[in-house]
């Protein structure tokens, strides 16, 4: 079992020197750290205790100029390891680094004051009172404060015995599974290089579950589905057969191995996915001092602001929203964003990030990642207040945050599960189909699984076959519990005899023709507007439809039959010479987008188009040419 443990702290305030007196390491190891004497990189050294636990160290730079190679190796610890020499007191850096791991929630630790050896007893005093004045202010209030001389090795034992503390209050807070996620492995990458004889290495910390040589591994994100497979596991040098949490070195093979770079994640976690663009939970950065005193705390970013979001070992720019939909408070100063990322990253639920302005150069806060895939489109309407609180209030994974998520998307069909439906949008699906079926013998399955399914699109977003097996499903559920009784293909109200259906009169007859030439235009009014101005009654709709005099795509749009055939050919043809676009197809039949997509998309569901990303070509079933 490893536990690992970030340094922070200003430049030369003694990170790498302390644990080369702790661990043995010089964690400095590239040729111009050790000429210039400063971390520039991160580095990484261990320690093992007697009983088999090892503490893995992340060393970080503590110059303002590197915060973001800082960031890298913060962005996946257990802990925090803050230096501050006595000397010197906190700095600069020292304040930026624990506004970072405050807005990573890193909130357990020891604080170490170094080079006792260079000043008298009273200035140590007043080095660790300076420092526990910083410390209140954030996620690490209350965490140890030690004292010790790397030169003279006076007080190291007391860091030795505070780190042994430290381990065991990690261990006992997480129940034993350090690291977190316990539904699959999760290894974000920091370091890609080759060794020969066994190919491309990367390093990082594992999280989450035990990983094996030969196991196969998510790369995330990736523009495929592509994977990698572990030759070799090695950790702090040694190869082994698997490794648990913590500091682990994986030897590779696969066709994306050359293409692997820090930010990568590689993963067995279901969890984890690729995005840009995330429904997350922000608190602003702490203040300190006279600062903090008179209120001067960061406040949460504005609206379309641009800023850089830095996740696990990622840093990507990214743009904030924060309207009406997306900006709700959460309290203890939290508030709601989506944030928008220049390119997708992998992340999970539950995720913890910092964000920075890039210029002038801020820390503005951190957050949390409520949904990796938030509701867009139709199911953005459904995004009040009490929803996205219920969702940041649930512990992410958990069946109350999945309850959560689906109240808030209204339905979800990822692909990776069977697709789910929230009550009130079931609800008002079997409403539709209720309605739809007023009378005897006037409905058919397909109809109705047709009508549902345009439903289900226009309140939550959610189409395709996904959309076609919820609709199923509702009908289903109608006439399990009796609603419905289906007669053959058709379908009927519990209760109501064959005997109830009627033939039109000749006022609906003449009515229902009235109808027919108001839809016979390439733009057609509102169905329930064309109707009414028509006189037709519902019934007599029905009965168009049924004698495919009109072709129904939703609710209230429809055509006469000649006219959507012809439509429906000339859009056939085109795609036949070239793949066919909304805009092309628009222009060539005067028409808006509106009727466009909803007689591609109609086209594309029946497997006459296809859609690709060039454009609409012919599908399956389109009528071959002759």
């Amino acid at each position: 079992m490893t536990v690992v443990i970030g340094t922070a702290g200003h430049i030369d305030h003694g990170k790498t020197t302390l644990l080369r007196v702790l661990t043995g390491i010089d964690a400095d190891r590239l040729p111009e750290e050790r000429r210039r004497g400063m971390t520039i990189d991160v580095g990484y050294a261990h320690l093992r205790f007697a009983d088999g636990t090892e503490l893995d160290f992340v060393d970080v730079p503590g110059h303002d100029r590197l915060v973001g190679n800082m960031l890298v190796g913060a962005g996946e610890i257990d802990a925090a390891l803050l230096v501050v020499a006595a000397d010197d007191g906190p700095r600069a850096q020292t304040r930026e680094h624990l506004q970072l791991l405050d807005a990573l929630g890193v909130s357990d630790g020891l604080a170490v004051v170094t080079k006792t050896d260079v000043v008298r007893p009273d200035r140590v005093d007043a080095a660790a009172n300076e420092v526990r004045g910083l410390l209140d202010a954030t996620s690490l209030a209350g965490i140890p404060i030690v004292a010790g001389s790397s030169m003279t090795d006076d007080g190291i034992d007391d860091v030795h015995a505070a780190l042994v503390a430290l381990r065991d209050r990690v261990v006992a807070r997480q129940g034993g599974n350090v690291g977190g996620r316990p539904s699959g492995s999760r290894l974000a990458v920091d370091r890609v290089f080759s060794i020969r004889g066994r190919g491309t290495v990367v390093t990082g910390t594992l999280r989450g579950a035990r990983i094996e040589r030969g196991v196969v591994l998510r790369v995330v994100p990736d523009p495929g589905v592509r994977t990698v497979r572990v030759r070799e596991v090695q950790v702090h040098g040694h190869a082994i057969e698997s490794a648990g949490p913590g500091r682990v070195a994986l030897a590779l093979a696969g066709e994306v191995v050359a293409d692997l770079t820090r930010g990568v994640v590689l993963t067995t976690d279901p969890a984890v996915v690729a995005s840009d663009r995330l429904l997350v939970a922000i608190r602003p950065a702490v203040a300190f001092g006279a600062e903090r005193g008179r209120g001067l705390a960061v406040a949460l970013p504005s609206d379309r602001a641009r800023l850089a979001v830095h996740h696990g070992t990622a840093h990507v720019g990214a743009s904030v929203g924060r309207g009406p939909r997306d900006s709700h408070v959460l309290g203890s100063g939290e508030g709601t964003a989506v944030l928008r990322l220049d390119r997708p990253i992998a992340v999970a639920p539950g995720d913890r990030f910092a964000i920075r302005r890039p210029s002038p150069v801020e820390t503005l806060g951190g957050g949390r990642v409520l949904d990796a895939d938030p509701p867009c489109g139709a199911a953005r309407r459904r995004a009040s207040a009490a929803r996205i609180r219920a969702l940041a209030a649930a512990a992410p994974g958990s069946a109350a945050w999945a309850t959560a998520r689906l109240d808030l998307h209204g339905a979800i069909a990822d692909g990776r599960s069977a697709p789910l439906v929230a009550a009130d949008v079931a609800e008002a699906i079997d409403d539709v189909l209720m309605e739809a079926v007023s009378g005897v013998d006037v409905a058919r399955s397909a109809e109705l699984i047709r009508r549902g399914t345009t439903a289900l699109r226009r309140r939550t977003g959610v189409g395709g076959s996904s959309a076609v097996r919820l609709a199923t499903e509702r009908l289903d559920d109608l006439l399990r519990r009796g609603r419905l009784v289906r007669d053959g293909d058709r379908i009927r109200i519990a209760g109501r005899p064959r005997s109830e259906s009627l033939e039109p009169g000749p006022e609906a007859l003449a009515a229902m023709d009235r109808l027919v030439d108001l839809l016979a235009t390439v733009a057609p009014p509102g169905l329930s507007a064309a109707a009414e101005e028509a006189g037709c009654p519902p019934e007599g709709i029905r009965a168009l439809e049924r004698a495919s005099r009109i072709v129904r795509l939703d609710d209230d749009l429809a055509w006469a039959f000649p006219t959507y055939r012809d439509l429906a050919g000339r859009a056939l043809a085109m795609a036949g010479a070239a793949p066919l676009t909304p805009a092309a197809y628009r222009d060539a039949t005067g028409t808006s987008r509106k009727y466009v997509m909803a007689i591609l998309e109609d086209l594309d569901r029946r497997g006459i188009l296809r859609r690709t990303p060039a454009g609409h070509v012919p599908g399956p079933r389109a009528p071959l040419a002759r």
